[in-house]
Protein backbone atom coordinates (compact mmCIF):
# COMPACT_ATOMS: atom_id res chain seq x y z
CA UNK A 1 0.00 0.00 0.00
CA UNK A 2 1.20 3.53 -0.83
CA UNK A 3 2.40 5.72 2.04
CA UNK A 4 -0.34 8.13 3.14
CA UNK A 5 0.71 11.23 5.08
CA UNK A 6 -2.18 12.58 7.16
CA UNK A 7 -0.06 14.08 9.95
CA UNK A 8 -1.06 17.66 9.22
CA UNK A 9 -4.77 16.81 9.36
CA UNK A 10 -4.34 15.04 12.71
CA UNK A 11 -2.41 17.97 14.18
CA UNK A 12 -5.02 20.44 12.94
CA UNK A 13 -7.74 18.41 14.66
CA UNK A 14 -5.73 18.20 17.89
CA UNK A 15 -5.16 21.95 17.95
CA UNK A 16 -8.85 22.60 17.33
CA UNK A 17 -9.67 20.17 20.12
CA UNK A 18 -7.58 22.04 22.69
CA UNK A 19 -9.26 25.31 21.69
CA UNK A 20 -12.74 23.81 22.08
CA UNK A 21 -11.96 22.15 25.42
CA UNK A 22 -10.37 25.26 26.91
CA UNK A 23 -13.11 27.60 25.69
CA UNK A 24 -15.84 25.25 26.95
CA UNK A 25 -14.20 24.92 30.35
CA UNK A 26 -13.78 28.70 30.60
CA UNK A 27 -17.41 29.41 29.69
CA UNK A 28 -18.72 26.78 32.10
CA UNK A 29 -16.52 28.08 34.92
CA UNK A 30 -17.57 31.72 34.37
CA UNK A 31 -21.28 30.83 34.42
CA UNK A 32 -20.75 28.62 37.46
CA UNK A 33 -19.15 31.53 39.27
CA UNK A 34 -22.14 33.67 38.27
CA UNK A 35 -24.42 30.93 39.70
CA UNK A 36 -26.15 30.53 36.34
CA UNK A 37 -26.20 26.76 35.99
CA UNK A 38 -28.59 26.86 33.04
CA UNK A 39 -26.09 28.81 30.94
CA UNK A 40 -23.23 26.68 32.26
CA UNK A 41 -25.06 23.55 31.16
CA UNK A 42 -25.84 25.08 27.78
CA UNK A 43 -22.15 25.86 27.23
CA UNK A 44 -21.23 22.35 28.36
CA UNK A 45 -23.64 20.79 25.90
CA UNK A 46 -22.47 22.98 23.04
CA UNK A 47 -18.82 22.33 23.75
CA UNK A 48 -19.30 18.60 24.22
CA UNK A 49 -21.11 18.43 20.90
CA UNK A 50 -18.06 19.88 19.14
CA UNK A 51 -15.79 17.52 21.10
CA UNK A 52 -17.93 14.65 19.85
CA UNK A 53 -17.64 15.88 16.25
CA UNK A 54 -13.86 16.18 16.54
CA UNK A 55 -13.69 12.83 18.31
CA UNK A 56 -15.66 11.22 15.51
CA UNK A 57 -13.34 12.68 12.87
CA UNK A 58 -10.24 11.60 14.81
CA UNK A 59 -11.77 8.16 15.32
CA UNK A 60 -12.40 7.68 11.60
CA UNK A 61 -8.77 8.50 10.79
CA UNK A 62 -7.51 6.30 13.63
CA UNK A 63 -9.73 3.33 12.76
CA UNK A 64 -8.73 3.57 9.11
CA UNK A 65 -5.08 3.59 10.16
CA UNK A 66 -5.55 0.63 12.52
CA UNK A 67 -7.12 -1.43 9.74
CA UNK A 68 -4.90 -0.47 6.81
CA UNK A 69 -1.48 0.32 8.36
CA UNK A 70 -0.57 3.08 5.87
CA UNK A 71 2.60 4.11 7.73
CA UNK A 72 5.94 2.29 7.94
CA UNK A 73 6.10 -0.37 10.66
CA UNK A 74 5.54 0.59 14.28
CA UNK A 75 4.51 4.15 13.41
CA UNK A 76 0.99 2.78 12.90
CA UNK A 77 0.81 1.63 16.50
CA UNK A 78 2.50 4.76 17.80
CA UNK A 79 0.16 7.22 16.12
CA UNK A 80 -3.16 5.44 15.66
CA UNK A 81 -3.51 3.63 19.02
CA UNK A 82 -3.52 6.88 21.09
CA UNK A 83 -5.73 8.64 18.54
CA UNK A 84 -8.35 5.91 18.72
CA UNK A 85 -8.35 6.02 22.53
CA UNK A 86 -8.71 9.81 22.37
CA UNK A 87 -11.69 9.48 20.04
CA UNK A 88 -13.42 7.08 22.46
CA UNK A 89 -12.93 9.57 25.30
CA UNK A 90 -14.36 12.48 23.31
CA UNK A 91 -17.35 10.64 21.89
CA UNK A 92 -18.07 9.07 25.28
CA UNK A 93 -17.98 12.46 26.99
CA UNK A 94 -20.32 13.99 24.41
CA UNK A 95 -22.82 11.15 24.83
CA UNK A 96 -22.64 11.32 28.63
CA UNK A 97 -23.32 15.07 28.69
CA UNK A 98 -26.23 14.91 26.27
CA UNK A 99 -27.80 11.91 28.01
CA UNK A 100 -27.23 13.34 31.52
CA UNK A 101 -25.09 10.36 32.47
CA UNK A 102 -22.24 10.70 34.99
CA UNK A 103 -19.23 12.07 33.12
CA UNK A 104 -16.74 10.91 35.76
CA UNK A 105 -17.00 7.42 34.24
CA UNK A 106 -15.50 8.89 31.08
CA UNK A 107 -13.03 10.86 33.21
CA UNK A 108 -11.74 7.68 34.82
CA UNK A 109 -11.34 6.04 31.42
CA UNK A 110 -9.55 9.16 30.24
CA UNK A 111 -7.09 9.05 33.15
CA UNK A 112 -6.20 5.40 32.54
CA UNK A 113 -5.96 5.73 28.75
CA UNK A 114 -3.94 8.94 29.03
CA UNK A 115 -1.42 7.22 31.27
CA UNK A 116 -0.93 4.79 28.39
CA UNK A 117 -0.52 7.67 25.95
CA UNK A 118 2.30 9.10 28.08
CA UNK A 119 3.91 5.65 28.08
CA UNK A 120 3.74 5.54 24.27
CA UNK A 121 5.46 8.92 24.10
CA UNK A 122 8.14 7.97 26.62
CA UNK A 123 8.96 4.72 24.84
CA UNK A 124 9.16 6.52 21.49
CA UNK A 125 11.52 9.08 23.04
CA UNK A 126 13.77 6.35 24.45
CA UNK A 127 13.81 4.51 21.12
CA UNK A 128 14.19 7.74 19.08
CA UNK A 129 11.29 6.53 16.99
CA UNK A 130 10.77 9.87 15.23
CA UNK A 131 13.11 12.48 13.79
CA UNK A 132 11.95 14.90 16.51
CA UNK A 133 11.85 12.74 19.65
CA UNK A 134 11.67 15.57 22.20
CA UNK A 135 8.88 17.47 20.41
CA UNK A 136 6.96 14.23 19.94
CA UNK A 137 7.33 13.31 23.60
CA UNK A 138 6.13 16.76 24.69
CA UNK A 139 3.06 16.35 22.47
CA UNK A 140 2.19 12.99 24.02
CA UNK A 141 3.03 14.23 27.52
CA UNK A 142 0.85 17.32 27.11
CA UNK A 143 -2.23 15.46 25.91
CA UNK A 144 -1.65 12.62 28.37
CA UNK A 145 -1.38 14.97 31.35
CA UNK A 146 -4.51 16.86 30.26
CA UNK A 147 -6.35 13.56 29.89
CA UNK A 148 -5.41 12.55 33.44
CA UNK A 149 -6.47 15.94 34.79
CA UNK A 150 -9.81 15.51 33.02
CA UNK A 151 -10.89 13.08 35.74
CA UNK A 152 -11.23 15.70 38.53
CA UNK A 153 -12.71 18.09 35.96
CA UNK A 154 -15.50 15.58 35.23
CA UNK A 155 -16.07 15.15 38.96
CA UNK A 156 -16.58 18.92 39.17
CA UNK A 157 -19.05 18.75 36.28
CA UNK A 158 -21.03 15.93 37.89
CA UNK A 159 -21.12 17.45 41.37
CA UNK A 160 -21.62 21.14 40.68
CA UNK A 161 -22.90 21.62 37.10
CA UNK A 162 -25.10 18.61 36.32
CA UNK A 163 -25.64 17.28 39.85
CA UNK A 164 -27.79 20.12 41.26
CA UNK A 165 -30.50 19.39 38.66
CA UNK A 166 -29.77 15.69 38.06
CA UNK A 167 -28.71 14.27 41.44
CA UNK A 168 -28.27 10.77 40.00
CA UNK A 169 -25.28 12.06 38.00
CA UNK A 170 -23.34 12.94 41.16
CA UNK A 171 -20.69 10.41 42.21
CA UNK A 172 -21.79 10.85 45.85
CA UNK A 173 -24.42 13.04 47.52
CA UNK A 174 -23.05 16.59 47.75
CA UNK A 175 -23.97 20.19 48.38
CA UNK A 176 -24.61 22.40 45.35
CA UNK A 177 -21.45 24.39 46.15
CA UNK A 178 -18.09 22.87 47.13
CA UNK A 179 -16.99 22.79 50.76
CA UNK A 180 -13.39 23.52 49.69
CA UNK A 181 -13.63 25.91 46.73
CA UNK A 182 -9.86 26.53 46.62
CA UNK A 183 -9.35 22.84 45.82
CA UNK A 184 -11.50 23.12 42.70
CA UNK A 185 -9.73 26.32 41.69
CA UNK A 186 -6.53 24.31 41.66
CA UNK A 187 -7.95 21.23 39.94
CA UNK A 188 -10.02 22.95 37.26
CA UNK A 189 -7.42 25.67 36.73
CA UNK A 190 -4.71 23.02 36.44
CA UNK A 191 -6.77 21.14 33.87
CA UNK A 192 -7.22 24.29 31.78
CA UNK A 193 -3.50 25.06 32.00
CA UNK A 194 -2.58 21.55 30.85
CA UNK A 195 -5.00 21.84 27.92
CA UNK A 196 -3.30 25.08 26.87
CA UNK A 197 0.14 23.46 27.17
CA UNK A 198 -1.05 20.50 25.09
CA UNK A 199 -2.23 22.90 22.40
CA UNK A 200 1.09 24.74 22.45
CA UNK A 201 2.93 21.41 22.13
CA UNK A 202 0.76 20.52 19.11
CA UNK A 203 1.46 23.89 17.49
CA UNK A 204 5.21 23.61 17.99
CA UNK A 205 5.18 20.03 16.76
CA UNK A 206 3.33 21.24 13.69
CA UNK A 207 5.81 24.04 13.00
CA UNK A 208 8.74 21.69 13.50
CA UNK A 209 7.43 18.60 11.73
CA UNK A 210 4.18 18.91 9.82
CA UNK A 211 5.25 21.74 7.55
CA UNK A 212 8.22 19.63 6.49
CA UNK A 213 5.70 17.03 5.39
CA UNK A 214 3.92 19.71 3.36
CA UNK A 215 7.19 20.60 1.68
CA UNK A 216 8.07 17.00 0.87
CA UNK A 217 4.87 14.97 0.39
CA UNK A 218 5.15 11.23 -0.34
Amino acid sequence: MAFVDDLTLILDLLILLTVVVFYTALCVWVEYRRKDLDRAMAHLRGGSMMMGVLGGAIGLVALWGELTWPLPGSYNLFFFDPLFMLSLILVGFALAVHRNYPTHMVGLFSAVASSGIIYYGARAYILHLTLDPLETFLLYLGFGAAGIAAYPATLFVDWFIVGPKTPSASPLPSHDRPDYPWLWYVLVGGFCLLVVLAGIAAVFYGFDTAWGHLQSPP
